[in-house]
Formats: C-alpha cells, sequence, structure tokens
C-alpha cells in the first residue's frame, strides 16, 4: 500500500470496532435510529429483482444480515474488527440464522468477481475522507456484485448536514462523517459499469443518510 493511501486509509481503520467494548456501545444505538435506518433498507431491498445472494460489506455487529436473511436472501457478512465480528456471529446465533460472517479487507476483498447477486455497504461510504478512496472501496464492491450495490451516504444537501458544518470551527474533535455528493457515486459506479436505479432519503432535505442502487449495466453469466 502507497504512502497516499496509507493516509487517505487511516481516516476510517481507526474506527474499526477490534475491541468488545467498542462494538457493545454500537449496539446500543437508539432504538428509534436503528427502526428507521432498517427502514430505509427495506425501501431499497424492494428495488432488486433476481437477488438470492447478498454480501454485508461491512456488516458491523450485523444488524443489516439479520435483515437480509428475514426477507429471505442468502446473507454473507464481512468485517475487520474482530469486536464487531464476534458480536455479529453472536447476534446471528441468538436469532437462529445462518448468515455467514467472515472477516474481509473490503479494499481486497476475497471473493470472486461477481460472486454475490447484490452488495450492501450500510453506513460506511461517510468515513472514507477522499474520493479516490470512495472510489477504491466502490470498485472493489462492483467487482464482487453481479447485479446491484446498494450503498448509503450522507448527503451534503440536508439539514443535519448544514448544522455539522456550522458546528465544526468550535468542535474538538476532527471530522469524521463525510459528506458525498450523489454525482460523485454516479461517477465512481458508471466508471464500474453500473447505472444509477433510485436514491432514497430517510427524510428528504431533513436528515442526512440517503441509500443509492446501482444495477449492473451487463449482467454477468
Amino acid at each position: 500500500m502507497s504512502q497516499s493511501t496509507r493516509s487517505d486509509s487511516f481516516d476510517y481503520r481507526s474506527r474499526i470496532k477490534h475491541s468488545a467494548e467498542k462494538a457493545e456501545k454500537y449496539q446500543r444505538r437508539r432504538t428509534r435510529k436503528h427502526r428507521n435506518e432498517m427502514a430505509l433498507l427495506e425501501r431499497g431491498l424492494r428495488h432488486l429483482r433476481q437477488v438470492r445472494s447478498v454480501l454485508d460489506a461491512p456488516c458491523g455487529v450485523g444488524r443489516a444480515c439479520l435483515l437480509l436473511e428475514q426477507r429471505g436472501f442468502e446473507v454473507t457478512g464481512v468485517d475487520l474488527g474482530e469486536g464487531a465480528l464476534q458480536a455479529a456471529r453472536e447476534a446471528v446465533q441468538a436469532a437462529g440464522a445462518s448468515a455467514l460472517i467472515e472477516r474481509a479487507d473490503l479494499e481486497r476483498l476475497p471473493y470472486n468477481a461477481g460472486q454475490f447477486d447484490a452488495c450492501l455497504c450500510f453506513r460506511f461510504i461517510h468515513h472514507l475522507p477522499t474520493a479516490a478512496l470512495r472510489q477504491r472501496i466502490i470498485a472493489e464492491l462492483c467487482r464482487v456484485a453481479g447485479r446491484y450495490v446498494l450503498i448509503s451516504y450522507l448527503s451534503p444537501l440536508s439539514v443535519t448536514s448544514l448544522r455539522r458544518r456550522l458546528s465544526q470551527p468550535w468542535r474538538k474533535r476532527p471530522q469524521v462523517q463525510h459528506c458525498t455528493r450523489l454525482a460523485e457515486l454516479r461517477q465512481h459506479f458508471a466508471a464500474a459499469g453500473f447505472d444509477f436505479e433510485a436514491d432514497l432519503a430517510q427524510l428528504p432535505l431533513l436528515h442526512s443518510l440517503h441509500l443509492a442502487i446501482f444495477r449492473r449495466r451487463t449482467v454477468l453469466p
């Protein structure tokens, strides 16, 4: 990995949930917030056609893995954080689910081209500080996705994003959530052979969380 790659990767890798404490803290997300995010995912899943297998990358503590399996998909979840992986495996076991949880790096996924019908990348891309890093991750997701990629992002065109920008000069910690324009995502996906299908907002113009859906231009055999 080059010096520039190490530099722009540090921001998100420093937030990987390696410890059980970090994973447990994430699991204590507000019930309403979790419910709203899963409702957004549900809306996105309605756009999928002829999809059986889904890669959840990164899977975190397994929230989306459980939802995907409940909706009848064959699910594989990947993450780099040992704490997150352990929490995801425990959640899958407790739910009596069969999702496969594996350790993998999103910059070098250990899967064949088109191995999954769809890839889900939820609540991750906003941790990436540069367009170059976002493009690398998106290209890898597109490589292993045979039909669709669903990806969440934080839109700069929202009240929430505006409040973050206005408050940033007074924050003691650097910004760790990076907004991305849909136009940039469309460019990255077009370069990987995917067409834009839909953009779903949690709360249009109010909340920054969006879920964009892209479909492979030419379906792999």
